[in-house]
């Protein structure tokens, strides 16, 4: 009986936790994000924007997101021309069901293109009072990074098979 004395004790505090990492992104860490990804996307003229996905309550996501545009890459036949689009990547503070945020990228890719599927990566799993200016920047570095990685350095050529 002791251990489940114990037990019932530790579930309880767990769903303290969760109630508490609620409150705090509700309170503070969303709105601090909010406002910090705007003035960055303000800040430094890419195309991109800040925004948030508040279809879920409890399972919110904060993101910085690049536009969709033209890859360069037009499919012709005798019958269409269709330009494909390059569906920008994003960088995502998304709330888990207990509350807590994981940070990931999802990296661009070329619309229509058969070898071109989205990659995700995730880059940490983080309490809400963790997002701090400084833990947001090295975020959005790492983004950055990433997305200039992926622009210049594609090594699958399309169409070409590469013999080693």
């Amino acid at each position: 009986m002791e251990n489940i004395e114990e037990l019932t004790k530790e579930y309880s505090a767990v769903l303290l936790k969760v109630q508490e990492r609620r409150a705090c992104w509700q309170a503070k860490s969303k709105p601090f994000l909010i406002r910090f990804l705007a003035g960055i996307t303000e800040k430094y003229k890419l195309k991109w924007k800040a925004g948030a996905n508040e279809m879920m309550l409890g399972l919110e996501a904060v993101y910085l997101v690049f536009d969709h545009e033209p890859s360069g890459i037009v499919e012709q036949s005798p019958f269409s021309v269709v330009q494909k689009m390059k569906i920008g990547g994003f960088l995502s503070f998304s709330q888990t069901r207990n509350g807590q945020i994981v940070v990931w990228i999802s990296y661009p890719f070329i619309d229509g293109m058969n070898d071109e599927k989205p990659k995700n990566d995730m880059l940490e799993t983080i309490e809400p009072e963790e997002i701090t200016e400084d833990s947001v920047t090295r975020y959005i570095q790492k983004f950055l990074m990433e997305v200039i990685e992926w622009e210049n350095n594609a090594r699958e050529e399309i169409g070409f098979v590469r013999h080693r």
